[in-house]
């Protein structure tokens, strides 16, 4: 497939090679906040055109704090996953389902960890004793990472309510069970780049909110017809919209096709912070039923 898009995407340049980069729309988080209906429907515009945008958390009190811990939360991540995988292996949990990544777990090339919502909140409030303890490099930081967890999920159900209200009030209740969490990964890159296609995927849930460092986000730009990556940006997450959002809304929210790719060659470790926002798992239970 095509790595360029075919309209007037960016470009860089390296060893002779051009690497196409999105120019993607920039969503105000505090404009949403204040109910901005120019901001609104630029986010409509965005969700619906690309289903993939940059939200800016600068100017708003919840995403400032979040950008406040992102290079704490990041340290952390680096030391985690600096450690033996003995180490490593002792935080693989045997008590989930099979469609969960909580704890940590081996990947293709890389490897995650991934902390649930629900027993993070249970745990801050000491409303269970059942919740696994979280690894002693966590509980050094733990209020740190639930703070940028707590302010991520925060974002996410602003960006949710200023799409439908009708949709979170229906299946993003936040006193309902979910699968969504905040996971983090290791990916490093490779001598030589692997196949861009070999990643490719849709996510699974209603929106993603992610963090990361390197070129190395490629996404189908469905109104350009074509593969670009997505550059991080100061003060900005990278949104994409998911599969769950996608199916609530008929399909007027694209969730697109994206992967971790390389645009050249280079061993290092590239760390990612995602906070995955999914549907009440009741409702997926009730998809499973039916399909």
């Amino acid at each position: 497939m095509d790595m360029a898009a075919t309209t007037s995407e960016s470009a860089i340049s390296f060893a002779d090679h051009d690497i196409p980069v999105a120019n993607l729309s920039t969503i105000s988080l505090a404009k949403l906040r204040a109910q901005d209906p120019a901001e609104r429907a630029h986010l409509v515009q965005a969700t619906s055109q690309r289903g993939i945008f940059l939200l800016d958390l600068r100017g708003d009190a919840e995403g400032e704090r979040v950008l406040a811990h992102l290079p704490d939360v990041f340290a952390v991540e680096e030391k985690y996953f600096s450690q033996s995988a003995e180490a490593k292996a002792e935080d693989i949990r045997h008590d989930i389902r099979a469609s969960q990544d909580l704890g940590w777990k081996a990947l293709k090339g890389g490897e995650s960890f991934e902390i649930s919502r629900d027993e993070l909140v249970s745990r801050d409030t000491k409303t269970t004793t059942t919740i696994p303890c979280p690894p002693k490099l966590f509980r050094d930081q733990w209020e740190k990472i639930s703070a940028f967890s707590t302010g991520c999920d925060e974002a996410c159900m602003m960006l949710l309510n200023s799409l439908s209200a009708d949709v979170v009030v229906k299946h993003h209740r936040a006193d309902q069970p979910s699968d969504t969490g905040l996971k983090m990964v290791l990916l490093p890159s490779l001598a030589s780049p692997p196949d861009p296609e070999g990643g490719v995927h849709t996510d699974g849930g209603s929106i993603t909110l992610l963090f990361h460092h390197d070129l190395s986000i490629r996404a189908f730009l469905q109104d350009a017809n074509g593969w670009a990556f997505a550059a991080p940006t100061e003060g900005c997450a990278l949104v994409n919209v998911a599969d769950s959002l996608q199916r609530l809304s008929s399909g007027k929210f694209l969730s697109p096709k994206h992967g971790v790719a390389q645009p050249f060659g280079g061993v290092k470790n590239r760390y990612y912070l995602s906070y995955f926002l999914r549907p009440e798992t009741a409702l997926l239970e009730q998809w499973s039923e039916t399909n």
